[in-house]
């Protein structure tokens, strides 16, 4: 299968913190989730991939082509990132004019930009909100508005960070029927989480990172099985069965 994203044997370093030996592939049309405790190394793996950060050693390839700073903003073309919260990644007055900021710098036409912005804002239901200051709406309006301004750039990978974080459950069902479309348009998905939900029932496979290792990386239906697993994600079905002794106890 081909790699849409390879990273090869890369170490990194800052502070007391270091991430030793990562390899990560991730396929064409694959939808994986990267799981993992609160600094335990998944924005690193993330900065790196963007190359925001560089490896101390090691490649990181998107579509065979290696990352480097000659090639960072060609290679940032293919992979569109969401951040968890969308007030780090707005910035223009209005939603038109964040939408646009993308194809415009790509040199596109008027005419190019125009068609773009509409068909983005069409595909996650934001076109009547296209004069919007971007500061005048609901989370999950500005989460939607951001996945519209990277979405505009046509990129063939989709790097998801807590995508449904904040949304409340209308919201995650609309995000997921956006997503699902763009899969469905050729894009492959990387996105972290921390619910067991989405691991068993949104992803294809699971990568598990801890202490800046990659310590299991297999197909979903291995994952849900996998005590390192179950101990990054947390039992959730022990953590219920204690929420019912608490409601018994209280009873008696």
């Amino acid at each position: 299968m081909t790699c849409a994203i390879d990273i090869n044997h890369v170490f990194f370093r800052y502070a007391d913190f270091k991430m030793e030996d990562i390899n990560l592939k991730l396929h064409v049309g694959e939808q994986k989730a990267i799981v993992g405790l609160n600094g335990s190394g998944k924005t690193t793996l993330f900065k790196l991939l963007l190359g925001l950060l560089e490896p101390d050693s090691g490649e990181i390839s998107v579509f065979e082509k290696k990352l480097t700073k000659d090639n960072l903003w060609e290679i940032r073309q293919d992979v569109g990132f969401l951040f968890q919260n969308p007030d780090d990644q707005l910035f223009a007055p209005t939603v038109w004019d964040d939408v646009s900021f993308g194809p415009r710098n790509l040199g596109l036409s008027e005419e190019e930009v125009t068609e773009r912005v509409e068909w983005a804002l069409d595909r996650v239901g934001m076109s009547s909100f296209v004069n919007r200051p971007v500061n005048q709406m609901s989370h999950g309006q500005a989460k939607r508005v951001a996945l519209a301004g990277i979405i505009s750039m046509r990129p063939s990978i989709l790097v998801l960070d807590e995508p449904f974080t904040g949304l409340d459950f209308k919201m995650v069902t609309k995000m997921i029927e956006i997503i699902q479309r763009l899969r469905q348009d050729g894009v492959t998905i990387l996105f972290t989480t921390h619910n067991s939900f989405f691991i068993e029932n949104w992803s294809d496979s699971v990568a598990v990172i801890q202490d800046g290792k990659i310590v299991f990386d297999g197909p979903t239906h291995e994952a849900v099985r996998t005590k390192v697993v179950i101990d990054n994600v947390g039992d959730w079905g022990q953590l219920r069965q204690q929420i019912k002794s608490y409601k018994t106890t209280s009873l008696e």
